[in-house]
């Protein structure tokens, strides 16, 4: 008499529905990101060739902020964010905002000190 094993009922398998809506939401979060990086990569290309004289800060601080929405949308998909409470919430993005602010802030005075160094000490 031949016995077939009946698999042991997994703890970590989900319904078909969830299965579906997880799918779902990974498509829709790929395609968004792909949509906002390949705008990103045309906004350069565009930039640097239809304006070629105008400010590199322009072009520097659209592509951060696309960046930064994207590490956003990323927060708040995969990390789970977006289903906290507002409080919680707070708690991650003002710290990583701060962040941000912070290396940008640190470039920026090293920037200005590398500058009076060579007005100070002039380079022979």
């Amino acid at each position: 008499m031949h016995h077939e094993e009946v698999p042991a009922p997994n703890h970590l398998a989900i319904s078909d529905e969830d299965y579906k809506h997880h799918k779902s939401e990974i498509l829709k979060t790929t395609a968004l990101l792909s949509f906002i990086t390949v705008f990103e990569v045309i906004f350069a290309i565009v930039y640097e060739k239809w304006f070629p004289t105008a400010p590199m800060l322009v072009l520097r601080i659209g592509l951060v902020v696309m960046s930064l929405l994207k590490a956003g949308y990323i927060m708040a998909v995969f990390m789970h964010v977006k289903h906290e409470k507002r409080m919680m919430i707070l708690t991650i993005f003002i710290p990583f905002t701060l962040l941000i602010w912070m290396i940008i802030a640190f470039m920026l005075d090293g920037t200005a000190w590398h500058e009076m160094r060579h007005l100070r000490f002039p380079v022979k």
